[in-house]
């Protein structure tokens, strides 16, 4: 395993490869928006579709960076997803956008309403006037509210499932750190509710799909992401250090769930009961911030890894790469690399987890 001074070398390779790569071969010049993914060249996949949900990721990453242009670029990102991402005849928000930033689908999807919130509450935290902006995001949220949670979709389309609401949970979290607004911090725990009493089974699995009524699918249509679960220990964390407030979770259930579910090298497979035979940078990104967050609760469990050393395996697995600033995105269960390219969608990821990491789980 790799040993490293990552205190020292984390910092540069944020400020000084991946922010200016994905600032700037990361951007098309003729749209002003984000490009989907580079590949392992650091080329544009120019030909790919592309999702407005990375428009917002990108803008809450850019907004995060301390260079005045970064976070100039995360308001244009942002004001691209508030003031064209919008489709004109239905008024939904929308998903896919075509090359030239045409839109394609617009369901109107609560992930993605998630992440423009998220980006939202990192420019807000910049000191940029969204005001208005989450006003109007608000608005368009109550449009899938539901009895319990919210729909997913203008279409109400079924499955229901647990991933929109751990975002919705992590961007009402976030709105409510910076603006201190009830309403935000009573969005978090309506999603809480929901992880406690219909996410969460007794031995510390997420559920990911359900039914109209909440009630989970059977094994034949049903999934477990490690990377979730693992997501799940960091975003509870945030919410107890943001509200002062006990979540009320076992989180050493939770949490040995997820390090239960390692592969061979100490990584988290994309899904679990059974294991899949591929793994993704991004559940590696939130094991990582597992490890931090319990860490720094002084719960990690006896013979559980440290943070350091979840850093070093993904450090040889996915971030030692030929273009300084990139990353690997997926590869076998024995290391074999399996993708060609980098999606962009990736950043948040790692850029959260690794900040989380700089900070010993106190802040992102």
């Amino acid at each position: 395993m790799t040993t490293m001074d990552f205190k020292t070398l984390l910092p540069t390779w944020l400020q000084d490869h991946a922010l200016p790569l994905w600032t700037g071969a990361g951007m098309d010049g003729a749209t002003g928006t984000a490009w989907e993914a580079l590949d392992h060249d650091g080329v544009p996949c120019a030909d790919m579709q592309r999702r407005l949900r990375v428009q917002a990721r990108q803008a809450y990453c850019f907004a995060k960076s301390e260079n005045p242009a970064h976070q100039a670029l995360a308001l244009r990102l942002f004001r691209f997803a508030m003031d064209h991402g919008f489709d004109s005849a239905s008024g939904n928000l929308a998903a896919r956008l075509a090359p030239d930033t045409s839109i394609l689908t617009a369901p109107h999807d609560l992930y993605d309403l998630a992440f423009v919130l998220l980006a939202a509450s990192a420019l807000r935290a910049i000191g940029v006037d969204v005001a208005a902006d989450l006003e109007r995001l608000e608005v368009e949220l109550a449009k899938l509210k539901a009895p319990r949670g919210w729909y997913e979709n203008a279409a109400r389309d079924l499955p229901r499932r647990q991933n929109p609401h751990m975002h919705m949970f992590e961007a009402a979290t976030a709105l409510f750190a910076i603006t201190g607004k009830r309403r935000f911090r009573e969005m978090a725990e309506e999603c809480l509710g929901l992880f406690c009493n219909v996410f969460l089974t007794e031995d510390g699995r997420v559920l990911e799909y359900f039914a109209e009524d909440w009630s989970p699918l059977g094994a034949d249509e049903q999934a477990v992401e490690p990377g979730h679960m693992a997501e799940w220990v960091y975003l509870i964390d945030r919410y107890e250090q943001v509200t002062g407030r006990r979540a009320d979770v076992r989180t050493s259930t939770l949490y040995g769930a997820v390090l239960a579910r390692r592969d061979i090298t100490g990584l988290l497979p994309d899904r679990a009961d059974p294991a899949s035979e591929t793994r993704r940078m991004w559940p590696q990104t939130e094991l990582l911030k597992a490890a931090v967050a319990m860490a720094r609760r002084g719960e990690t469990p006896e013979g559980a890894p440290s943070p350091e050393a979840v850093m070093s395996l993904m450090w040889e697995q996915y971030l030692d790469t030929p273009v300084a600033g990139g990353w690997y995105d997926k590869r076998s269960g024995t290391g074999v690399l399996l993708s060609d390219n980098m999606p962009a969608s990736t950043f948040y990821h790692i850029l959260v987890a690794l900040r989380f990491y700089l900070s010993d789980g106190t802040s992102v």
